[in-house]
């Protein structure tokens, strides 16, 4: 009986920790773009006075998108791919990608996708990183 109450009382604080944690960590909105379907891609530019960020994430607004794939774009000229292969949903967000190497001052953001050109309601995205 008392391992079971001690079991319980470690996965309470894992869980009371884990919540704070997320919390704790500040997104900054770093741009946006409507997607208008008529190309395969878009780009947020990011001023380099936003800082150094080791993540970022896009929010999806008013239409979903089918992403293909995200390149990162650093003030060093360096690049960095990731593939995404996801559809978010309006309302929806990507999952948190993490930045590597160690100048990450973000220039901008080319977000690869296949939209629905005929819609009326065209997407939104939102660019956030963590630092």
């Amino acid at each position: 009986m008392t391992t079971s109450i001690s079991r319980l009382l470690v996965a309470t604080f894992m869980v009371v920790f884990s919540f704070t944690t997320l919390s704790s960590q500040a997104w900054t909105l770093l741009g946006s773009s409507k997607v208008h379907g008529h190309r395969d891609y878009d780009e947020i530019s990011v001023t380099a006075s936003r800082g150094d960020f080791k993540a970022i994430k896009l929010f999806v607004e008013n239409e979903g998108i089918n992403f293909d794939r995200v390149m990162v774009h650093y003030r060093n000229g360096t690049s960095e791919r990731m593939v995404l292969k996801n559809f978010i949903p309006a309302g929806g967000e990507t999952r948190v990608m993490d930045l590597a190497g160690g100048d990450r001052v973000i220039r901008k953001v080319t977000f690869y996708y296949k939209s629905n050109a005929m819609t009326s309601t065209k997407g939104k995205v939102m660019l956030y990183g963590r630092m």
